[in-house]
């Protein structure tokens, strides 16, 4: 599965069920069960099954879920300082341009 966050065109819901996938499968890759995982993040096992299947959890929850997998680092990433926004339609054609398509069209 991709390690990004899908796009911003996507649902909360989505996207919170992403993360908690990638939540679940980090815990796997290391070899630990979810009573490993929650023991070491000190929460329940109910709140890290819920998690993994739902996405829901508290902030403070998954920042400990996150240390305890060793990926704090991806949470301070997040709402950092970006440029600028493009300012209009044409600033932004400019930095992505949209690919001519060539033919005929069929009315």
């Amino acid at each position: 599965m991709d390690n990004l966050l899908p796009d911003s065109n996507q649902s909360p819901a989505g996207i919170r069920k992403a993360i908690a996938l990638r939540a679940k499968e980090r815990r796997l890759q290391l070899g630990w069960s979810r009573t490993t995982l929650a023991v070491r993040a000190g929460v329940s096992q109910w709140t890290l099954k819920h998690f993994e299947h739902t996405g829901k959890i508290a902030l403070e929850t998954l920042i400990q879920i996150a240390v305890a997998l060793n990926d704090a680092d991806s949470l301070n990433s997040l709402f950092l300082k970006r440029g600028a926004a493009p300012a209009s339609m044409a600033e932004l054609e400019k930095l992505h341009p949209v690919p001519r398509v060539r033919g005929r069209t069929v009315a």
